[in-house]
């Protein structure tokens, strides 16, 4: 009798946990291969966190496509926009002029 192993039916999380146990993988030697910290795996794994670069490792090592998060389109975290304010915009105090 053939052992089937169907990660179809629970969440991504869960199901590369399984992947992982099955081969006998812990996060922390996922994380040793690709160099990075145990953390950022998970993160990767919840899909906190998007690097292709990891991405691209931890399909080299063999974890399954289907099993991973979206790598995401760019590099790093996003730029925070910046709010640019003209002067006198009435953001201070009422009744106060500025001098």
């Amino acid at each position: 009798m053939a052992l089937v192993l169907d990660l179809s039916l629970i969440d991504r999380e869960r199901a590369i946990g399984a992947w992982l146990a099955f081969h006998g993988i812990t996060k922390a030697d996922l994380a040793r291969e690709v160099g990075v910290d145990p953390s950022f795996i998970t993160y990767v794994v919840q899909g906190k966190r998007k690097s292709r670069r990891i991405h691209a490792k931890l399909l080299e090592i063999g974890v399954p496509k289907e099993l991973l998060p979206d790598p995401g389109n760019g590099p790093g975290r996003p730029r925070k926009s910046r709010v640019v304010r003209k002067s006198g915009s009435g953001l201070g105090r009422p009744g106060k002029k500025r001098s």
